[in-house]
């Protein structure tokens, strides 16, 4: 299942950039151009800013995505946050990625529930030798999180909520010395043989019930559904760290932004592959409406069912389509 998915990744990447390799005479101008379209906007002293922020009408649909409590086919409000800050100088560059979203759903029969919740940031540190075409040494520090709590709502069936994910819980922070090859200037490739990696659970236990019994059910600690030990809250890794991410205008008004992370765990289990992988298409109607669609996918083995902790949530999904008002800064 893994192998299927890793291969049907790279198959899925492919066609936009060769796609996109193909729609300009110059793949520099045309990269130019998509950064100038959605976030780009040069400052002093070396720093090149911008973002886009978006308040969407969304539909989403997803399974067994964590952070979202569950799965959901329903109409709802999002935001997205896309950030970025580079600077280079002489043969130093230090690139600075934020990437957010949030979105909930609001219904007669259910209350108000999350549907998405996503906390990206990437920092990437990079020195090219003499002679390094395209590639550099590079120091990568990155965190993944979520903004706020999300819930099981059919807690052993009882149809009773108990918490299953919040603000660094869990948390995933790498840091990684390696390679970052960058043979266009809209794709990079980073690659780490030796990436420390923790897995932080703040909130270790958050149990239904004071007595961590519930409806005669033993209950597992929060860490414990991250493969994180209770008593110590957070989880330490080392492994091997890849990541590519690609920002290409495919065709007019019509922007791709993608990246995937892999990340194999030398002490535990190393063939278990974690992945998270992220696409994004932004269509602009006009100076102000816009159309976005998400397809976002999650694999680690560590995570467990908080109801049945010795399973696996296996593969999560999350699609978002969303139309509605953004702005560049």
């Amino acid at each position: 299942m893994r192998k299927i998915f890793i291969l049907s990744s790279a198959i899925f990447l492919s066609p936009a950039c060769l796609f996109a390799q193909t729609i300009g005479k110059d793949a520099q101008a045309a990269a130019t151009q998509t950064v100038k379209t959605v976030d780009d906007t040069t400052f002093k002293k070396g720093w090149k800013k911008g973002g886009v922020i978006s308040v969407s009408v969304t539909q989403v649909n997803n399974s067994n995505w964590v952070a979202a409590s569950g799965n959901n086919f329903s109409f709802s409000m999002a935001g997205t946050l896309n950030a970025f800050a580079t600077k280079k100088w002489s043969n130093k560059t230090w690139d600075n990625v934020l990437d957010a979203s949030y979105g909930v759903v609001n219904t007669t029969s259910t209350g108000p529930r999350k549907v998405n919740d996503l906390l990206n940031f990437v920092s990437k540190l990079g020195l090219q030798p003499n002679n390094w075409k395209n590639t550099s040494i590079t120091f990568l520090g990155q965190l993944r999180s979520q903004i706020a709590n999300g819930y099981d709502y059919n807690y052993f069936g009882s149809g009773q909520k108990r918490k299953n994910s919040g603000f660094f819980s869990p948390a995933y922070i790498t840091i990684a010395p390696g390679i970052d090859w960058k043979p266009k200037p809209w794709l990079s490739v980073f690659a780490s043989p030796v990436a420390a990696r923790w897995t932080v659970v703040d909130d270790s236990y958050s149990f239904a019930s004071p007595t961590g019994y519930f409806n005669g059910n033993k209950e597992t600690p929060l860490a414990t559904l991250y493969g994180v030990d209770s008593t110590k809250k957070s989880l330490a890794q080392f492994g091997a760290f890849v990541t590519i991410t690609a920002k290409k205008e495919i065709s007019k008004n019509v922007i791709y932004a993608g990246r995937i992370d892999l990340y194999s765990d030398y002490l535990q289990k190393p063939q278990n592959i974690g992945i998270f992988m992220t696409n994004q298409f932004f269509m602009k109607v006009n100076k102000w409406l816009s159309v976005t669609y998400e397809l976002d996918f999650i694999y680690d083995d560590k995570i467990k069912q908080s109801a049945n902790p010795t399973e696996t949530v296996g593969l999560q999904v999350l699609s978002t389509l969303g139309v509605g008002i953004a702005a560049k800064f």
